[in-house]
């Protein structure tokens, strides 16, 4: 008996990289997978792969930017396997260009598949299984460059927008029994290989260097374990796989603020000049201190 018998989850773009691995590992625990890309060969490809392993797999091509287009791969999932019980919104584009170079175009892709695809699938999913009254799983990609880095200035602000959604959703799905967490993911894909002309650059600027970047299949257990019922009680994180490191990233917090009097221009002035000046945070994805415990 596989983890996920008797689960059924939709995987998008899920023609190769990441999501190929999380669709072959998900099926591999025994759920059902349907398997989604823009490029139908690719999704052909990656559910034949499963099917031919002994797994449960049909491909469903089309763009997740259309927000009628997610309903249908939602009533594909119920209509092949009887229900829906996750999905992975790992469907994402990434052009790397710096602000002085990025175009209304690309800017506009990149929102289009990254945002409103992450989006468009979640509620989707979401509605169909508060209506099931079975619960499920909603996982969303983010990315540690949400945190900031150069070239993927676009790429950045859609993944903080997809953390943003996770936060936000799962504040009102929670007590339902529909959870929603975020994965930030890293692993050796084609996208991967995009950014590869600006990697050097990036590492200079990057508070914290993890290394070479892994295989994808290295972050495919976190997929599997997080649609699992063990992840029942994981709701509103994003998880951070680099790696041999497992990590939450923590939620936008207020820090330290500067509790004062009232802020007069001189007042504002002084506290900068005083305390907020030496408290500013780096750029870039950084480590947490340890606690020493």
């Amino acid at each position: 008996m596989g983890v996920l018998d008797g689960k059924a989850a939709v995987i998008t773009g899920a023609g190769g990289g990441l999501g190929e691995a999380y669709a072959v590992y998900v099926a591999s625990l025994g759920a059902a997978v349907v398997v989604n890309d823009i490029d139908a060969a690719a999704a052909d490809r990656t559910a034949a792969r499963i099917t031919e392993a002994g797994g449960w797999a049909i491909a469903v091509a089309g763009d997740v930017s259309r927000w009628d287009f997610a309903e249908e791969l939602v009533e594909c999932c119920i209509s092949a396997f009887g229900l829906i019980t996750g999905i992975v919104n790992n469907a994402g584009l990434l052009r790397p260009a710096t602000m002085a170079d990025a175009t209304e175009q690309d800017f506009r892709a990149i929102l289009g598949v990254n945002v409103m695809g992450t989006a468009a699938c979640a509620q989707a999913a979401a509605r169909r299984m508060l209506e099931s009254g079975r619960g499920g799983s909603i996982v969303n990609v983010t990315s540690g460059s949400h945190a900031g880095d150069i070239g993927l200035g676009a790429y950045a602000a859609t993944k903080g927008a997809i953390a943003s959604l996770t936060y936000s959703w799962a504040m009102e799905l929670r007590g339902t029994g529909v959870r929603m967490n975020a994965l930030s993911p890293r692993g050796l894909t084609g996208m991967s290989g995009q950014n590869a002309g600006q990697r050097d650059e990036q590492l200079k600027h990057r508070p914290v260097n993890a290394g070479a970047i892994p295989a994808a299949e290295v972050n495919a257990p976190v997929v599997g374990y997080l649609l699992s019922d063990l992840s029942r009680d994981i709701h509103g994180q994003v998880v951070r796989i680099s790696g041999d490191k497992l990590a939450f990233l923590s939620h936008p917090k207020v820090a330290q603020p500067v509790l004062t009097g009232e802020w007069t221009f001189d007042a504002v002035a002084v506290a900068f000049r005083d305390i907020l000046g030496s408290r500013q945070h780096v750029l870039g994805l950084a480590t947490e201190p340890a606690s020493g415990t």
